[in-house]
């Protein structure tokens, strides 16, 4: 389970970098194209800068038309949990806290001592004491 959101960030990533991508290209296609034009007014030089700038519209307009990923794989994101073990104490009580960056924000905190895992919706709270063993794993004071 630990394994499932490397895997969903890096298929967002790929999708947005994709679009980029052929954004920039139509762009980069079109200007090469243009300076084609503009530098040499050659039979060659005409038919390869046509070839080029229509190329990079077409780029252009595939790229923009492709739809920015925001809400693919929520569910996936909803589901996901930290594992859950305990952790040793160093001088206080071991705490874990995730916050989701994308969708409805929620967030788990794991308690190092008797390895309870609580899901609060919304972020992080101002202080927070663990349900299940009863210690104060921070409070406002502390940040």
């Amino acid at each position: 389970m630990l394994a499932l959101l490397p895997d969903l960030v890096t298929l967002r990533s790929l999708h947005s970098s994709r679009r980029l991508n052929l954004i920039f290209s139509g762009w980069f296609c079109i200007l090469l194209g243009s300076g084609l034009t503009l530098s040499d007014a050659s039979d060659f030089s005409l038919v390869l800068a046509l070839i080029m700038s229509v190329s990079g519209i077409f780029l252009l307009i595939f790229g923009l038309s492709m739809t920015p990923s925001n809400g693919e794989g929520s569910e996936k994101i909803e589901l996901w949990e930290p594992e859950i073990r305990a952790m040793p104490d160093a001088g206080g009580p071991m705490f874990r806290v995730d916050t989701t960056l994308v969708g409805r924000k929620f967030t788990t905190i794991l308690c190092g001592r008797c390895a309870h895992l609580e899901k609060i919706h919304g972020e992080r709270p101002k202080h927070f004491t663990c349900p299940s063993c009863g210690t104060l794993l921070w409070s406002a004071e502390e940040e």
